[in-house]
């Protein structure tokens, strides 16, 4: 009984120590908020920004499943590059480390219990604040209090463990076979962190068994290289709903860490070595200094593992191409859950729906331009085909409508800032327009349909007022897709002023065909079919014009 109560123990220990780190975690992305969007968009600038930024931000999120998960996500929107991707994953692995420092520097030099509580209270006076900032900020320090909390009960529950002098000894023989320990030690990191999906919690645990003398430093240096492989399995399991390229890039995180593990593992008994006899100068020896050892070697090992690599992202990018073939089925890009386990990531959720949207946004405009080409097709049977594909783009413009806004009602049900219900909201009036003018280039398409079957003509002057008007309207969904990715007071006053000349332009060509009278060169129905058009093209520009409009509070 007294064994099952403490093995209770450890798991409950753990479970609010996890359970801390989500709340802290979530708390964090809401402080941070556009900010942290504005970050990450850069990452995929330059090589050094791709690594510098992954890491920093992953260090703010304090999760690099959930930072992996969305990179894989945005390669899957065509948002990022393979190789881009590979820069971030990179990164990623440096900012995970801070974990260790944090664990280490508070978890074992302060008095847990005496910290903890004073942050839960100052966390509660700043909840009462009715300031989103300030409740965010409130719900940083009580998951971080949480997780000490966590960690202090923890360690207890395993130093009472660790009185069994049979266990001890079992270990002892475990720890001490050579390299066949090390790849033991190894397995055990990647099975644990696999079933946690959170190296956080993994390394936690790793480094109260090496304080609490489970285990030695060695091994518990090669639970740590088992972890990074562990990590990955994440983003992995995100992959499997989405692209090629996002399952290259997935699976380039596994690549990228079981390569240092290749080189680590040899070497490993001469890098904990040479780390024992660093600490030991410095006057730091024994089960006390393990943790800041750990958190050292933690740190070391990626950065090395980066400097080694970050050369040879072009033969990675190769292999990862010639082990994940191309699917045939590439086009139906899928929006999947940022949810990567233990810490949910309301803020990087949003970025990943408002880049879906964008390419959303991209896709009704690529149809625009098949519709303009039936205008000039001749031949029965190309029209037809391309006929075809505007009905084609349409059905997938409805499912990726109803897969966003399911979607997003999932992020609404969460507690947002004030700023993500804002932009929520935005978002569900966007994909509406964006629908809307799916819809739009479809009716365009089957009014122009109508028009070759029933042989109805334009003469020339009517086709270039036409063309003139599908400019306009082409112009008008090009700045809303540049606003979606991009919005400046600029560019969404420029999309008023091509809304300005679509809706000047649409009530002269009404007003001249009401003027028209039949004849031998206008035809009736001729007519209906321009005056159709013309409307058509004047709702598009109006729904281009209310999206562009809609990004104003992004500035």
């Amino acid at each position: 009984m007294d064994i099952l109560i403490r093995i209770l123990n450890i798991i409950g220990s753990l479970g609010l120590f996890l359970y801390g780190m989500k709340l802290m975690s979530e708390a964090l992305q809401r402080a941070a908020g556009d900010r942290l969007r504005r970050v990450t968009g850069r990452m995929a600038a330059t090589p050094v920004a791709q690594i510098s930024t992954a890491a920093a931000v992953t260090a703010t999120v304090q999760s690099s499943s959930a930072i992996t998960v969305m990179i894989v996500s945005f390669v899957n929107a065509g948002i990022v590059t393979l190789r881009q991707a590979i820069g971030m994953i990179m990164g990623a692995n440096i900012g995970t480390t801070l974990t260790a420092w944090i664990i280490a520097i508070f978890g074992f030099e302060l008095n847990l219990s005496i910290v903890s509580i004073p942050l839960v209270g100052l966390g509660f006076a700043l909840i009462l604040i009715n300031k989103t900032h300030y409740r965010s900020l409130g719900e940083t320090f009580i998951g971080f209090a949480l997780m000490l909390l966590g960690l202090a009960v923890l360690q207890s529950s395993l130093s009472g463990v660790a009185q069994n002098t049979i266990l001890l000894r079992e270990l002892a023989v475990y720890a001490d076979l050579g390299y066949l320990s090390i790849v033991l030690f190894v397995l055990i990191g990647i099975l644990l962190t696999a079933i946690l999906q959170s190296s956080s919690a993994t390394i936690t645990l790793t480094i109260i068994l090496c304080q609490s003398g489970w285990i030695p430093f060695e091994a518990g240096a090669a639970m740590i290289l088992g972890e990074n492989v562990g990590t990955t399995v994440t983003a992995n399991l995100a992959a499997i709903v989405a692209n090629t390229a996002s399952k290259r890039a997935a699976l380039s995180h596994t690549l990228f860490n079981v390569v240092g593990l290749v080189w680590a593992v040899p070497l490993l008994p001469w890098i904990t070595d040479g780390i024992t006899l660093l600490f030991a100068q410095m006057g730091s020896t024994g089960p006390q200094a393990t943790p800041l050892m750990l958190a050292f070697f933690h740190t070391g090992f990626n950065v090395v593992n980066v400097l080694l690599l970050v050369n040879f992202i072009p033969q990675v990018m190769r292999a990862v191409t010639w082990m994940v073939r191309q699917s045939p089925d590439d086009n139906r890009k899928r929006l999947f859950a940022l949810d990567s386990g233990i810490v949910s990531t309301p803020e990087l959720s949003l970025m990943q729906a408002h880049n879906e949207i964008t390419n959303h946004a991209k896709r009704v405009l690529k149809m625009f331009g098949m519709v303009r080409s039936l205008m000039t097709l001749t031949n029965a049977q190309e029209f037809h085909q391309e006929f075809e594909h505007v009905e084609k783009y349409e059905r997938i413009t409805d499912r990726v409508e109803r897969e966003i806004i399911t979607y997003l009602s999932r992020i609404t049900l969460r507690d947002n800032s004030e700023g993500a219900t804002r932009r929520l909201q935005t978002m569900f009036r966007t994909i509406s327009h964006i629908e809307l003018i799916g819809d739009g280039n479809l009716e365009l398409a089957k009014i122009l349909k109508t028009k070759k079957e029933q042989s109805l003509w334009f003469n020339q002057e009517l086709r270039d007022k036409l063309s003139g008007l599908f400019d306009l309207v082409e112009q008008a969904l090009y700045m809303m897709v540049t606003n979606l990715e991009n919005p400046t007071a600029e560019g969404i006053e420029r999309s008023r002023g091509i809304e300005e000349q679509i809706n000047l332009m649409s009530a002269q060509l009404r007003s001249e065909q009401m003027l028209q009278h039949p004849g031998p060169e206008y035809k009736y129905m001729a007519g209906i079919a321009f005056i159709e058009l013309v409307v058509e093209c004047e709702k598009l520009g109006d729904a281009a014009v209310h999206i562009s409009a809609e990004q104003a509070e992004a500035l």
